[in-house]
């Protein structure tokens, strides 16, 4: 895992008009992303699908949304080299002045699309998004943080009323993965799942969740990842993990299922997109897995991650220490991890 990186990107901002949005942000925010992108950067408008874009290799859009690999060994769809962490708010309307924020983590080479990335989310507050049926909500970014969670820094990279925008430089590395996971029990984990976590084994949805379907999952979207964003193999234990995994046990059951769905306007039809949310403890023989565990925490699991779903985090009551963020000014380095 030494060669994956992650780049956290967090967004605070403000909203300039009105704006409703529904019970389901995270699908909202992706669609406002999307079409932000794709009205600003998309050369192939009149197309349906990024598949037969003949600028596919090139085109921002399906190295970063529509993710396109001619030839590629688990077919022409590969996945999106980054997850989104949505709008924490049980609260479906915001007025003027209202503040709100989201992030969104880009992985490995996604960096180099990371210009596009701050573009389309001033674009999506330009235009505005939420309820259509009324005028979209306006916002605007009061500023844009680089986020490495991990080691407790942070460091501000656009405020509202500047022009330039500086390129993160505080990547999420193995080394801090870790450093993280050093600092954990290693025998009990409890994780707070914050968005829906739609798991799918055999074909199945699962519905109560064990330690060895989440590992399952974990080491399926790690492979992905690692492969498209670094071009190499994870090179791991895959059936002894597994194996081991039946050992750990769920001692505490918090977690219930949360319906949602997600609407295409292309399709014109709603796609189900819920999945478990809740907290849930396991006990066991966990050293070997805490490293996935806490890259689970950025990289999200299960289905629709671009979408806000899969967002975990490890419970501070499983000792894990809370940092106090160091926040760095421009031409600042970090002290060092943790």
């Amino acid at each position: 895992m030494d060669s994956f990186i992650a780049y956290e990107l967090a967004f605070d901002c403000e909203a300039v008009t009105p704006m409703a949005l529904p019970r389901n942000k995270g699908s909202t925010l992706r669609g406002a992303f999307f079409g932000a992108l794709r009205r600003d950067f998309c050369l192939n408008k009149s197309l349906i699908s990024c598949r037969t874009c003949p600028t596919a290799a090139v085109c921002p859009i399906c190295r970063l949304v529509a993710t396109v690999e001619k030839g590629g060994s688990r077919g022409e769809e590969v996945p999106r080299p980054f997850a989104l962490k949505p709008v924490i708010s049980n609260g479906l309307r915001w007025e003027a002045g209202d503040t709100f924020s989201f992030g969104l983590t880009l992985f490995g080479s996604a960096l180099s699309l990371f210009p596009y990335v701050v573009l389309a989310v001033r674009r999506m507050g330009e235009t505005g998004m939420g309820d259509r049926a009324a005028a979209p909500g306006r916002f605007h970014i009061r500023e844009a943080r680089a986020v490495n969670p991990a080691s407790g820094i942070e460091k501000t990279i656009h405020r509202q009323g500047e022009s330039l925008v500086h390129v993160p430089d505080i990547p999420i590395t193995h080394a801090d993965v870790l450093a993280r996971a050093d600092s954990l029990p290693q025998d009990r984990v409890e994780l707070e799942i914050i968005t829906p976590m739609r798991l799918i084994i055999s074909g199945s949805l699962v519905h109560r969740l064990s330690f060895r379907a989440l590992v399952q999952r974990l080491l399926g979207r790690l492979t992905d990842l690692y492969r498209y964003c670094t071009d190499e193999r994870l090179a791991m234990d895959f059936a002894g993990l597994l194996q081991k995994a039946e050992e750990v046990r769920v001692v505490e059951d918090g977690t219930r299922w949360l319906d949602l769905s997600s609407y295409s306007r292309r399709r014109d039809a709603r796609t189900p997109i819920g999945g478990l949310v809740g907290s849930i403890a396991f006990e066991g023989p966990l050293r070997d897995y805490l490293p996935l565990l806490v890259w689970g925490q950025f990289t999200q699991v299960g289905k629709d991650v671009t979408k806000g779903n899969g967002w975990y985090r490890i419970a501070f009551s499983c000792g894990i220490p809370e940092h106090e963020p160091q926040v760095l000014r421009e031409g600042e380095a970090p002290d060092g991890p943790g």
